[in-house]
């Protein structure tokens, strides 16, 4: 069934919400959903069954029932910064890493990335990761829109806070990932993936130094748009709920 995010902070009191744009075109051109469809929105990250009651390719209403009381966003946030590889490579890692659960999604400026993103392409670029986001969100039955934020440079990611795990995956290191996953009751996790070429000793030293912990994702060397989503799904299954709620 489709999935509609709407920009309502409350349900109204009439019951009815309306669609606009893009969603709106979307439903009564490519859905072709008539009047007495059913759909689910998203008002304030509770999900809600609802009907169309009037339907035009410019705004469309619908009647909201009941709330959709099963649970989609993970029980444990995390953050994942992923050094900005070049092409097209982020779109797939903001779309699985939706449908892994993430809370957000930075991108990554640290020494070997070769990716020179001009000022004014920066703002278009996160306005076409966030979509991505939002479909993917969509898709996956997600009650919440994971944030992708603008780049940012290595040395500005944040102090680990207590409770909190900080990940950096490191081809160079030898540290199993499970051990440290299983070694404490943590409230959130935070996941660096270096971009293509990796990330260099100093790096990885700053960061360490900062409370993260370098960990090998096995024998072999993962693509930089692989390794986010093996390492997400092992943390998943770990301490979130993937393969059943925790």
């Amino acid at each position: 069934m489709a999935r509609f995010f709407l920009d309502v902070g409350e349900l109204p009191e009439s019951g009815r919400v309306a669609i606009r744009g893009d969603d709106a075109a979307h439903i009564a051109k490519v859905l072709r959903l008539q009047v007495g469809a059913a759909i689910e929105v998203v008002l304030a990250g509770q999900a809600y069954s609802a009907q169309l009651v009037d339907v035009t390719p410019s705004l469309v209403w619908a009647e909201v029932g009941e709330p959709i009381l099963r649970q989609s966003e993970s029980c444990l946030p995390i953050y994942l910064y992923q050094g900005l590889p070049k092409g097209d490579k982020l779109d797939l890692v903001v779309q699985k890493a939706t449908e892994l659960g993430v809370s957000s999604v930075t991108p990554v400026l640290s020494e070997r990335v070769v990716v020179k993103l001009k000022p004014d392409a920066v703002a278009k670029k996160v306005q076409r990761w966030q979509r991505i986001a939002l479909e993917a969100a969509k898709q996956s039955r997600r009650s919440e829109i994971p944030s992708v934020e603008e780049p940012v440079p290595l040395q500005e990611l944040p102090q680990v806070p207590e409770q909190h795990l900080a990940l950096v995956a490191w081809e160079a290191d030898s540290t199993a990932l499970r051990p440290l996953l299983q070694a404490g009751d943590y409230r959130a996790v935070h996941v660096l993936v270096g971009p293509e070429g990796g990330l260099t000793q100093a790096e990885v030293d700053y960061l360490r130094g900062r409370g993260w912990q370098s960990v090998s994702l096995g024998p072999r060397i993962l693509r930089t748009e692989t390794a986010p989503l093996a390492l997400l799904a092992v943390i998943q299954y770990e301490l979130g709920d993937l393969g059943g709620s925790k």
